[in-house]
């Protein structure tokens, strides 16, 4: 199986894959404006929606055609040895894939994807997989990127943290998403469908089917994008959940890493089959979880109970990533040793709570255990 984290790390070591944001930007606009500085604002404080959109086709339209040409791996020194055992086509596509990903989060008003250093960080790699998962169609990634928007509108900031974006609610939800890519970028490959997302043809890309499911991609992330645009709007002023009352408020990191850890003792418990496996699992989870000792203490006190813990699940639908994120936890813990009738009944109520289709919840189950 070809997991998404190989295939970030192939394309990442393909020279070019890193887009700097302001010279990339002063590039793009500068049919449209001049001595602008991009560092610390967006283009939508310069520039309407209609400039914004013919620039977004434009850099698509350019994209397009260079994966649609001759490899990029072609000219790179040490060739193909450079991306290890990853075939050469789909580290090719995904590389146009990052690439174009970066310069799509630009225009729309994202912040700077590099560090410091001008590195690709952990915190980089993760937005990369919510926006390819968008390319890819995964509804999960929707609603990632809708978050992870939010949260950096309101702290304006201007590179994306290096640490936010790999601890609490966000880390369990784009692990999944990462495994649900590997297994959907596996099936295109080797199975009968090979050719619809990812063309394998003699080792080389077919210029022509790849136009045909590149471009689509390309713009499926671009209306996402485009519709949280108004987000980063303004960059000295929060965005639109100013109307909001003070009485609703999502929970906190800490509030919400201390409700899915006990939702998850609760429903290892449920089934009166507490294993040793289940246990070793919420000891590691309990263990590297980024709360003071005191709420660990909590938690393992929760644990070594025979009593279920009551808890109000109400505070989740206030955030659809940290309502998914709780549900991938659960699933996690209930594809550990079967899936018992009263774990069953535990984890549908919860997501019927909360929103999420029964559907949905399947096929979380699926793709935790790799099908």
């Amino acid at each position: 199986m070809i997991s998404w984290d190989s295939v970030l790390d192939a394309t990442m070591k393909i020279p070019g894959i890193k887009v700097n944001r302001e010279e990339f930007l002063n590039q793009a606009f500068s049919a449209a404006g001049s001595d602008i500085d991009f560092s610390g604002n967006r283009p939508i404080d310069y520039f309407d929606e209609d400039v914004i959109e013919k620039v977004a086709k434009d850099v698509i339209n350019g994209q397009t055609m260079k994966v649609t040409g001759v490899s990029v791996l072609a000219g790179i020194p040490g060739g193909l040895a450079i991306i290890g055992t990853m075939p050469a086509d789909i580290a090719q596509f995904y590389f146009h894939a990052i690439v174009l990903a970066q310069k799509l989060g630009y225009i729309y008003g994202w912040p700077n994807l590099l560090d410091d250093e001008g590195h690709l960080s952990e915190g980089t790699r993760n937005v990369l997989t919510v926006f390819i998962g968008v390319m890819m169609g995964a509804q999960t990634a929707n609603k990632a990127m809708t978050e992870i928007a939010k949260r950096i509108a309101l702290e304006a900031a201007k590179r994306i943290p290096k640490q936010a974006l790999t601890k609490t609610a966000w880390y369990p939800i784009i692990k999944s998403l990462g495994k649900w890519m590997g297994v959907q970028i596996t099936k295109q490959s080797i199975g009968k469908g090979a050719g619809k997302i990812i063309p394998i043809i003699g080792g080389v890309l077919s210029g022509g089917i790849t136009l045909a499911t590149f471009r689509p991609m390309a713009n499926r992330l671009r209306d996402e994008l485009r519709n949280e645009m108004f987000l980063f709007k303004s960059t000295d002023k929060h965005f639109y959940f100013e109307s909001e009352t003070e009485e609703v408020s999502p929970l906190s990191d800490a509030e919400f890493e201390m409700i899915r850890i006990r939702a998850c003792i609760n429903i290892a418990k449920i089934d009166f089959d507490f294993s040793d496996t289940e246990k070793a699992v919420l000891l590691n989870m309990i263990e590297n979880v980024s709360l003071d000792d005191d709420n660990k203490a909590e938690l393992l006190n929760d644990l070594h109970r025979k009593e279920l813990t009551d808890i109000d699940f109400r505070s989740f639908n206030l955030s659809d990533i940290q309502a998914t994120s709780l549900i991938e936890s659960l699933v996690s813990i209930v594809n550990i040793d079967g899936f018992a009738n009263p774990e069953k009944i535990y984890l549908y109520k919860i997501a019927k709570d909360l929103n999420i289709p029964k559907s949905t919840v399947d096929d979380m189950l699926l793709t935790d255990r790799g099908l």
